[in-house]
């Protein structure tokens, strides 16, 4: 294969290498622009809606839902672009809608802007995942590509509440919104320069998943198992932006230190991702299932949480915590988009939305559990159980998918 692209008759694939530096750039310039928005994006909008934080809250709530599932309304046409046009638009929709609340605080224009920049994210993120399916055949190969999207995520996060600190100025968004459309445009020219025109979703694809087609993949274990561990891990990692913000906010007394736990973990998993990256793929290659390594993932997130629970100092639990949070995210990413790429029932844009799905009920459900239960429980004296019970409900998670696997072992990855 070529260092780009190979042509055979009229359907080109991409290398691997050009795959990745194309995907990464890409990844970096889109978040960047996501995570210099995000840590100020709530103030924001309350400080439009005259302070109203049940107002704010709708917005967010409706960004977030945008995010995972509205793809699935223009599902059928998808694959009937180029990778390139309709990830770049997906991009362009993003910048637009972000860039829009320059210029608005109407409450209906504020929120059809907000599910115009949901949709792109939720459009670029499904092809994405269809693209690195549909382009590299071996787990291998895929979990290093997502390894990489994991560190380039990740490096935004760290860095976009220091980039979101200077631009956003004393109320005003300009600065700050034009530079998040700035990133997302550069983020469409990057797909636009990398990804030939020729690359086109395969011609199977168009063919549309009906429902029964859909009912019989939800009716397969190796799906079930995947939703299931999908949405018990996003439920707790959605802690740590509810939950854990709020009793670290809560307990830790040195501003400074607070900044340090809650940006631990994308400083480390810009570390030490690669890392986990080879070693998850020395586990593939010999054999181990997508999904035992995703429930390995979703016990270290159980096990992080018993951690803030079982009556250690504030600051080393908490510590603890974050580093074990870490570890099992540089699983959890890149082992959910593999473990969906294995659903072979149905095309990759309906897994993709699967996952899309599964992803976003666990983390919705997650932070509104970690933003309203956990303070009801702390200010009751009751902090502790609530992660004790957390935890182990997500360990019994983890362990009923290995229960159930030794029943129903998970199929084997063609060609792997």
């Amino acid at each position: 294969m070529t260092e780009t692209v190979e042509r055979t008759g009229a359907a080109f694939r991409l290398s691997e290498r050009a795959l990745r530096r194309t995907l990464g750039v890409n990844y970096l310039c889109c978040q960047f622009g996501k995570f210099s928005l995000m840590p100020v994006l709530a103030v924001m909008l309350a400080r439009g809606s005259g302070g109203s934080a049940s107002a704010a809250g709708f917005d967010m709530f409706a960004f977030l839902m945008c995010v995972g599932l509205s793809s699935l309304l223009i599902s059928r046409w998808l694959p009937r672009l180029p990778y390139a046009v309709s990830m770049a638009a997906g991009m362009v929709c993003s910048g637009a809608g972000f860039g829009t609340l320059a210029f608005t605080d109407r409450p209906v224009s504020v929120l059809l802007a907000l599910c115009l920049a949901g949709f792109g994210n939720s459009v670029h993120g499904v092809l994405v995942r269809v693209l690195v399916a549909e382009s590299l055949t071996a787990e291998s190969a895929r979990n290093t590509v997502y390894g990489i999207l994991q560190i380039a995520t990740n490096a935004a996060a760290a860095l976009g509440p220091f980039i979101a600190g200077v631009l956003y100025v004393a109320g005003d968004n300009r600065s700050l919104l034009a530079f998040v459309g700035i990133a997302y445009l550069a983020a469409a020219v990057s797909l636009l320069v990398g990804l030939p025109f020729g690359l086109r979703p395969p011609r199977t694809l168009r063919r549309i998943d009906g429902v029964r087609a859909r009912m019989r993949t939800l009716r397969d274990p190796q799906c079930l198992r995947a939703l299931a561990l999908t949405a018990v891990g996003a439920f707790a990692y959605g802690q740590f932006y509810s939950a854990f913000a709020l009793f670290v906010a809560l307990a830790v007394e040195p501003a400074m230190l607070r900044a340090v736990l809650l940006g631990g973990p994308p400083i480390l998993i810009v570390l030490f991702q690669s890392g986990v990256t080879a070693l998850t793929n020395r586990r593939l290659r010999a054999g181990m299932a997508p999904q035992e390594l995703l429930a390995i993932a979703v016990a270290a997130f159980g096990s992080g949480i018993v951690l803030l629970g079982v009556g250690l100092p504030v600051v080393a639990g908490a510590a603890l915590a974050v580093a074990v949070f870490a570890f099992a995210e540089m699983l959890f990413g890149p082992m959910v988009s593999i473990a969906f790429n294995r659903l072979t029932n149905v095309s990759p844009i309906t897994s993709s939305n699967f996952q899309g799905i599964s992803l976003t009920t666990g983390e919705a459900l997650g932070s509104l559990s970690g933003g309203a239960v956990f303070l009801a429980c702390y200010h009751h004296g009751a902090g502790d159980w609530y992660w004790l019970a957390l935890g182990a409900a997500t360990l019994a998670g983890a362990g009923l998918h290995f229960a159930r696997a030794r029943i129903t072992p998970e199929r084997p990855e063609e060609g792997h």
